[in-house]
């Protein structure tokens, strides 16, 4: 079996899901694929914690779905980005199906419509990273 679900969707209300299916695995395993586009699509590209923004753009903690799935208890954790990797991402699908275990898949890929506004947020915070921090007075 397979689900599908959004990054924001997930944090929001698929959480539960995988925590209980981590407890309680299915017999005949299970796949679980996140389709991290970096942004809530659905509703207007908001923020949400797995983006490392706020809504007002500004840097914060960055959820990470890989931490979360083998925090729960998930020993098969993959990331791949679909679009450039689709021989990867069907191969690693194809083997987490092979399998009765459960599986997450974090299919990686930043929204279209965000992707510039992504990739931009994403430099600026790779530079803050390599800025020293000031010293306290």
């Amino acid at each position: 079996m397979v689900s599908v679900i959004g990054d924001s969707t997930f944090l929001h209300g698929g959480l539960p899901g995988l925590v209980e299916m981590a407890y309680n695995p299915p017999s005949t395993g299970h796949v679980l694929v996140i389709l991290d586009n970096g942004t809530t699509a659905m509703t207007g590209q908001q923020e949400h914690p797995g983006t490392g923004r706020r809504l007002d753009g500004t840097a914060t903690h960055r959820v990470s779905y890989e931490d979360l799935a083998r925090a729960a208890g998930v020993r098969r954790v993959y990331t791949v980005n679909p679009v450039r990797e689709k021989a990867k991402f069907k191969e690693l699908l194809a083997e987490a199906l092979r399998r009765d275990e459960l599986a997450v898949i974090i299919a990686r890929s930043p929204c279209i419509l965000a992707a510039g506004r992504i990739l931009a947020w994403e430099k600026e915070r790779k530079a803050l990273a390599a800025c020293p921090a000031e010293p306290s007075a």
